[in-house]
């Protein structure tokens, strides 16, 4: 046990210390949270030791009612399951035959003596856990007010980079507008107003990308300050912070230290520590946009995750934004793509409290049949009691009253669903993305693609660096570096066609969030993409020595990513093929001025013939590792050899 954490011993030998920390840890759950969680795993144990031999009473799939709605939800309740030897393999949770069923025993008398008499399934508990779930609704909807408080709001404000976010914002609704033919004549046509609209949406993307990349830092658990290993939770305890739900305690299993993770429910706190799962995630990015002037509102997943929900002007509607998965506008993404069993989807703002569970999902009947917490009509009374008690309170004006009618309505309009009548896309495509929205607002989020070319012209003077040029581009951050000995930063660009001399057949950058995974490809009504960089020498005393190249791409069903580099010389142009990009260096360009790096994005089968020629690809996971690394020397001119 750890020292300053006494709890009241259960009957149980030394062996199983470990399980009645687990079951403790059952403890810090709501009422009903515990109670339900307790009869699922007494349930389990109870159908091990009746049937031990038959293998189905062992296991349980992670997609499995149980799991989903009575453990997950449980701070301790997968923890007991492991702690008496079930193993997971991806898909399930198993008890392996050769383990011993002492422990399954155990854990059945502990869970019976914790409460004081054997729990049966047929208690009902509906009326303890509609209680819990109102009090939850009453606590979140208090607890959003924190966003409007103007210390706070100035104080989260100053973390953000605005003005250079802006810049980018700028930049890329400067290439939006060329690439949609939108300059000149009907740009000018376009009122100033609509354009302020739309460069409002695309500075929220470029939030949300700094945010996941550079801000805040997600932590399963917290690494151990002495040999920097990523600590085991062991317990939790409460705390006396008000800003804090429990503090977590984590031990290293090499120095056998305890280390303190707080769970905090307050932004402010946050602010400075820029750390957290989910929760702590949601709840600070959803500050910050309201401190920079959206109309934004938290949203609790009752089935365990939290985002932010953005009030678009331009498109007149509510945007999913998801902070953790850096995802715009993909409210499908849980159903389809995490194959969550949705139930309760509440929206928390300081107009109103609403059921938004019909925006994420395509299967009402499921949903319906999963809703089990309270009545539909009580739920909708309470709903509507809050809002219209905030909406009543003082210094509440009555043109913002009537305009968040105007809004629900909207609102409510947008998630009814008429099967058949729209999402034309496959199963991947509408979790992925809608098809409603403005073109530029879908064209940031890199749901279509312009079929023109883009000529950005850039080019990388490699002069201006010293004897070697280093350039990084990561795929994840979306960011070229220029670098010294691959660690000192030189330069810095965001975007992935800020670098860029040429495309061709609309290269967009692809976000896989089911498989966790980004990269470049091409149009899918192109039969072929091609990007170009280029290299200069604008010092003519130089001239370039040696290339090097490591870079990352995926193929499939034929497709193929093919290099070449056209080494531009004072009187002749040489074209190199690159049969590895993994590991490619050549003297070629000796004498060389000028370097174009052309890669192009071809073949594959059928309608998603675009998807198979992947550039780039690679896991959103690794942040740091570059996708591509460029290395080039160049000398003086005088001591080439003649």
């Amino acid at each position: 046990m750890i020292a300053g954490c006494p709890s009241a011993r259960i009957d149980v030998d030394d062996m199983d210390e470990s399980l009645e920390r687990c079951v403790k840890s059952l403890e810090e759950n709501t009422e009903d949270v515990r109670d339900e969680a307790r009869r699922a795993l007494l349930t389990i144990c109870r159908n091990v030791l009746r049937s031990p031999s038959n293998y189905r009473s062992r296991e349980l799939r992670l997609d499995d009612e149980v799991v989903v709605e009575k453990l997950l939800p449980a701070v301790g309740a997968l923890e007991c399951l492991f702690d008496v030897g079930y193993v997971e393999d991806g898909e399930r949770i198993f008890l392996p035959q050769n383990v011993s069923l002492l422990k399954i025993q155990s854990l059945s008398r502990m869970l019976c003596t914790a409460t004081g008499s054997p729990i049966t399934d047929d208690i009902d508990k509906r009326s303890t856990a509609q209680k819990a779930f109102f009090d939850k609704i009453v606590g979140h909807f208090r607890g959003v007010m924190h966003y409007e408080d103007p210390n706070l709001q100035r104080k989260a404000k100053s973390v953000v980079p605005v003005g250079r976010l802006e810049i980018a914002t700028m930049t890329k609704m400067r290439d939006l507008q060329k690439s949609l033919k939108l300059d000149n004549a009907e740009a000018a046509a376009s009122s100033q107003f609509e354009g302020e609209l739309i460069a409002k949406d695309l500075f929220l993307v470029e939030l949300l990308r700094w945010f996941k990349h550079e801000f805040f830092e997600w932590v399963n658990s917290p690494k151990c300050p002495t040999c920097s290993t990523e600590c085991t939770y062991e317990d939790a305890i409460q705390s006396s912070d008000p800003h804090c739900s429990r503090i977590e305690l984590h031990r290293c299993q090499k120095c056998n230290i305890v280390v303190e993770f707080p769970r905090y429910t307050h932004p402010e706190p946050l602010l400075t520590l820029r750390r957290g799962r989910c929760g702590e995630w949601a709840d600070v990015f959803t500050l910050l946009c309201r401190s920079l002037g959206y109309d934004a509102r938290f949203i609790c997943d009752e089935t365990d995750h939290v985002w932010t929900e953005i009030w678009s002007a331009s498109n007149k509607r509510w945007v999913h934004v998801d902070p953790c998965e850096n995802v715009i506008d993909k409210p499908l993404m849980y159903e389809r793509g995490w194959q969550k069993k949705l139930t309760y989807v509440i929206a928390y703002s300081r107009d109103e409290v609403q059921d938004v569970t019909w925006r994420y999902t395509r299967d009402q009947e499921a949903v319906m049949k999963r809703r089990k917490a309270c009545a539909e009509q009580t739920l909708m009374h309470l709903l509507e009691s809050l809002s219209h008690q905030r909406q009543s309170s003082a210094g509440y004006s009555r043109a913002r009253r009537e305009y968040i009618v105007k809004r629900k309505l909207l609102e409510l309009a947008d998630m009814l669903y008429i099967p058949n009548s729209q999402d034309k896309e496959s199963d991947e495509e509408t979790y992925e993305g809608r098809t409603s929205g403005s073109v530029m607002w879908r064209l940031a989020r890199g749901e279509i693609t312009p079929q023109v070319d883009t000529e950005k012209n850039y080019i990388w003077d490699i002069s201006k660096y010293g004897e070697t040029f280093e350039l990084q581009y990561n795929i994840v951050k979306d960011q070229y570096r220029v670098t010294r000995d691959a660690s000192t930063v030189l330069e810095e660009k965001s975007g992935w066609l800020e670098g860029m001399n040429a495309t061709e057949g609309g290269i967009f950058r692809k976000a896989e969030n089911d498989w966790k995974m980004v990269y470049l490809a091409r149009s899918p009504q192109a039969k072929r993409g091609r990007v170009k960089w280029t290299l200069e020498v604008a010092n003519s005393a130089s001239r370039l020595e040696e290339f090097s190249l490591r870079a990352k791409s995926e193929v499939f069903q034929g497709a193929t990513v093919s290099w070449e580099i056209e080494a531009v010389f004072d009187d002749r142009t040489v074209v190199i093929a690159v049969p590895d990009c993994g590991n490619f260096r050549t003297e070629e360009v000796r004498g060389a001025v000028r370097l174009n790096v052309i890669v192009t994005l071809s073949g594959g089968q059928g309608e998603l013939a675009w998807q198979h020629a992947q550039l780039f690809r690679q896991s959103l996971n690794d942040t740091e590792e570059p996708s591509m690394l460029i290395s080039v020397r160049r000398s003086p001119l005088c001591s080439r050899s003649s």
